[in-house]
């Protein structure tokens, strides 16, 4: 089947010939986390070895795996209180297979049948062991979609570097076709779920009008930004004017996490944290991206020109 232009068109060519030729399959990428405070460590020292997070010169890329250990050794602990007071382990892949359930009811009522796989870049289940058992499932077209709505190096750059590693090492992957969900933070579904939670939670105040929002989300290295154009920051406050927009929930302020402190002592009593890194009504996305599905030669220039829309 050659690759379609509109996505209802792809949708009502799925339905005919899906049986006999495609099998269609959707892969979930995520960070993963430590599923118990014994993960916490070696979680963190895969994390610190991904050379997309921490970039090391070509000359010491041979310090990579040394460093992350010798940096993820001293947090641990700390880390390990954080995780403790949540329960003692990260609840993000019982979320993200949540998420991969719901997913795939959502494309079957598109009449869309996809096999939706989870792959964690720093735990278990790992981006490798997916990937193989979509091979194992002889998968005809490919969605790769990072749950990270805003684009960055650090993490679907990352996923996007792993999967080329992978598949230019084997024929069949090779020869896979491959769209890839760059990011997806302007979709009106996404930032209209967001607008309306922010208004829900602002009316449990008793004044609204006086509440201030903090939005939170992950920060990167300025590096980054100035040296290697990661979109993430612009993204970040693209993102955040697009949820203010949709309902003019009200002022926002800037701040560094440090800086929490610091409102508590100039009297600020409400406050409103926003994390938006979130996944959300993504399988209009998914659909969409099937269509420009482009071999793995050219994952690159696919992941660059897709936004998602």
């Amino acid at each position: 089947m050659g690759i379609c232009t509109s996505s209802e068109k792809f949708v009502q060519e799925c339905r005919y010939t899906h049986a006999a030729t495609e099998k269609l399959g959707v892969l979930l990428v995520n960070i993963g986390g430590p599923e118990n405070l014994n993960d916490v460590q070696p979680f963190l020292c895969n994390l610190f070895a991904d050379p997309d997070v921490i970039r090391l010169p070509k000359l010491f890329k041979f310090l990579q795996r040394p460093l992350a250990k010798l940096i993820s050794i001293p947090l641990a602990p700390k880390t390990k209180q954080r995780y403790a007071a949540i329960g003692g382990g990260s609840p993000l892949r019982r979320i993200t297979d949540e998420q991969a359930d719901a997913l795939r009811t959502a494309l079957e009522a598109k009449n869309l049948h996809a096999n939706v796989y989870v792959g964690m870049r720093c735990w278990y289940p790992f981006m490798e062991e997916a990937i193989q058992q979509i091979k194992w499932d002889r998968i005809t077209k490919l969605v790769l979609l990072p749950l990270f709505p805003q684009f960055s190096i650090s993490t679907t750059g990352s996923s996007i570097r792993v999967l080329q590693r992978i598949f230019m090492d084997d024929a069949y992957l090779l020869r896979l076709p491959v769209s890839v969900i760059r990011f997806w933070y302007r979709r009106q579904g996404y930032i209209r779920s967001i607008a309306d939670s922010i208004v829900t939670q602002l009316s449990k105040f008793e004044k609204p009008e006086e509440v201030l929002i903090f939005f939170s989300a992950h920060g990167v290295p300025v590096s980054y930004d100035e040296n290697a154009g990661d979109p993430y920051k612009d993204q970040i406050e693209e993102c955040i004017y697009l949820i203010m927009r949709e309902h003019r929930v009200g002022p926002v302020q800037w701040l560094k996490s440090e800086y929490l402190v610091e409102l508590g002592r100039k009297g600020v009593k409400s406050l409103l944290a926003v994390p938006i890194r979130s996944m959300a009504h993504l399988a209009d996305a998914v659909v969409e991206a099937l269509p420009s599905a482009k071999s793995l030669s050219i994952l690159r220039e696919t992941a660059k020109g897709s936004d998602c829309r």
